[in-house]
């Protein structure tokens, strides 16, 4: 399997002027190369701050990486008062479990941490049995 850093444009690239295309980028990169059907429903238009931008770009490919093996996978990020993401997968593995996942990783994922000291909140929820979203959500000044 490819990894999703592999498709993805350095994060040191990623500006909150050109968050839109370099999040285009990486999600035609990443469905073209491990041949995952892609939905995108909305891209970032507003400028953020860059380090908004690149925190946000970096859950991003977290949200793609543990979305590895699904079927399908839907993509919205908006900005206005805040900068939402929402990542939502089809088809990931039924063992998987969001809740358990989300407590292992708010004390191993330095993203997590980032996240929260921006007073946003990156969360991950299951609904049916093959099916996870991932939310991100930071304010904007």
């Amino acid at each position: 399997m490819v990894s999703i850093f592999d498709a993805a444009t350095s994060e040191e690239d990623v500006t909150g002027r050109d968050l839109g295309r370099a999040v285009e980028s990486l999600l035609a990169g990443w469905a073209e190369r491990l041949a995952v059907p892609v939905e995108v429903w909305a891209l970032p238009t507003g400028e953020v701050p860059d380090g908004t931008a690149r925190l946000a770009y970096r859950v991003l490919v977290d949200a793609l990486d543990r979305g590895a093996g699904a079927r399908e996978i839907s993509v919205a990020m908006t900005t206005g008062r805040t900068l939402r993401l929402t990542v939502s997968c089809d088809g990931v593995s039924p063992q998987y479990d969001a809740r358990e996942a989300d407590k292992e990783a708010a004390a191993a994922n330095p993203l997590r941490a980032q996240v929260a000291a921006l007073r946003g909140v990156y969360s991950t929820g299951s609904g049916a049995s093959e099916h996870m979203t991932i939310t991100l959500e930071l304010p904007l000044p």
